[in-house]
């Protein structure tokens, strides 16, 4: 992360650049012992040989906070007969005792929920993964809470500890997960020539009036949408009009229920995350976050 004005000023220059370009070399966030992601601002990178028996598992987040984000995934080397691993984002990351609170009027009076973890060290965010297996091209879409060490197996949310509604997942202290969409096959996604596998993926809010999102007209006019979330996911980049972009998959709108919003969102943390299969299988792939929805530099104190 970068350093504010005025803990730069304290030091001299010399000092100052130093420091700075040791947080913005990585995050206290980013969980990757292994090194297996590189990059920073708008570009990352992963290649990676995981020679042990179990899948490893690498975070690296950005150094702004964002309501969403338009990324292009890209792997390497791909064929019909590839299973390397799932290369991901994320996002509305945020501390679990920082999750949006739920108020709910009845009559005259209002109920408010609150997180019920309190300490540092858990997290809460939505996260996105692609992938090629044998051949078939999918992704799923889910929602964490109270994430302590992604190493664990589907970050250490089990099937019996699953929700459906943010309120639900808010007052758990153990991981918890909204199974937003299944791993579903992408129908008119495919390898390119040059072994590539590369999928455009728009995360946008929905709120009054937003234009945040290439289909954002779809959802804005509708006040049961405001608060919720949708992931579209194109071919080609939707943004460029020198190309025609089709949407290969949707999320549909994700519900406030599920997010935990009733009016635009609060800008949350970021991060590109992929799991490598184990066995000697190699990840090779890249992650170019191409347009910012709602950005602010992420600025320590």
């Amino acid at each position: 992360m970068k350093l504010s004005k005025k803990v730069i000023a304290a030091f001299s220059a010399a000092a100052a650049l130093a420091l700075a370009g040791t947080f913005v070399s990585c995050s206290e966030d980013d969980d990757d012992p292994e090194g297996a992601i590189s990059g920073s601002g708008s570009n990352y990178t992963v290649n990676y040989t995981n020679s042990t028996d179990t899948i490893y598992r690498a975070t690296n987040t950005t150094t702004f906070k964002h309501e969403g984000e338009l990324v292009k995934i890209t792997i390497n080397n791909q064929t019909t007969s590839s299973h390397d691993g799932v290369m991901g984002f994320l996002w509305d990351l945020r501390q679990s005792k920082s999750a949006a609170v739920v108020e709910e009027v009845n009559g005259t009076t209002t109920a408010t929920t609150k997180p019920a973890i309190t300490d540092d060290g858990y997290q809460n965010f939505f996260a996105l993964g692609f992938q090629n297996n044998q051949g078939t091209i999918r992704y799923y879409i889910s929602k964490y809470f109270n994430v302590s060490n992604i190493q664990d197996d589907n970050f250490g949310a089990k099937k019996a500890n699953n929700v459906n509604t943010h309120k639900e997942g808010i007052v758990k202290t153990d991981p918890a997960e909204i199974v937003v969409k299944e791993w579903t096959t992408i129908e008119g996604l495919s390898i390119a020539g040059d072994k590539t596998l590369t999928v455009w993926a728009d995360i946008y809010p929905v709120f009054e009036k937003s234009t945040y999102g290439t289909d954002c007209g779809t959802y804005n006019t509708d006040e049961a949408n405001f608060g919720g979330y949708v992931v579209d996911l194109y071919d080609k980049d939707p943004t460029d009009s020198s190309v025609t972009a089709k949407k290969v998959a949707t999320s549909g709108i994700i519900k406030p229920e599920v997010t935990g919003y009733s009016k635009e969102p609060e800008q949350g943390t970021l991060a590109v995350y992929c799991n490598v299969q184990n066995g000697g299988k190699t990840l090779d792939g890249a992650w170019e976050l191409k347009k910012d929805y709602a950005a602010d530099e992420v600025v320590e104190e």
